[in-house]
């Protein structure tokens, strides 16, 4: 595990300094937050995560020993995973066309589903109250417009 670590911290990282670099680009703006503000905060964030994945991996090579059998998934948590792709995959398709605040809480109930979360209450209540207030502050705080629905 802990070779697989560094890899994928080392891959994670190359991608955030793309990313960044590309973000030079962007243009300047003088009302509302810069455009390049937001995506630093998400690269910056995903770097910080990198190393720290490249260090863990680093650390767990060295208590490591011999050789451990690699395993994927199975069973149910394969089938959660697939699950959960798929309704990724439907979000992304469905997002333009029926909304942000419509497709929202839908990924969000069936994430929280999957993960073991049983109260139907709870459910409802957390992604409607999340996926509004993550609108909100897209809109309003980010001035990022979100898909609008033919509700919203």
């Amino acid at each position: 595990m802990g070779k697989i670590d560094m890899i994928c911290g080392l891959l994670t990282g190359a991608v955030c300094v793309l990313f960044y670099i590309g973000t030079l680009s962007f243009p300047k703006s003088s009302i509302g937050i810069n455009p390049r503000a937001y995506p630093f905060v998400i690269i910056f964030s995903a770097f910080a995560l990198s190393v720290t994945l490249i260090v863990r991996g680093a650390l767990k090579m060295r208590s490591e020993k011999g050789p451990r059998e690699r395993t994927l998934p199975r069973g149910k948590t394969a089938w959660f995973l697939a699950i959960l792709a798929a309704g990724m995959l439907a979000y992304a398709l469905s997002l333009e066309s029926l909304g942000y605040i419509v497709v929202t809480p839908v990924l969000m109930a069936l994430t929280m589903v999957l993960f073991g979360e049983r109260r139907p209450f709870k459910i409802i209540l957390t992604s409607v109250l999340v996926s509004i207030v993550l609108y909100w502050l897209f809109r309003s705080v980010f001035r990022v417009p979100l898909p609008r629905s033919i509700i919203w």
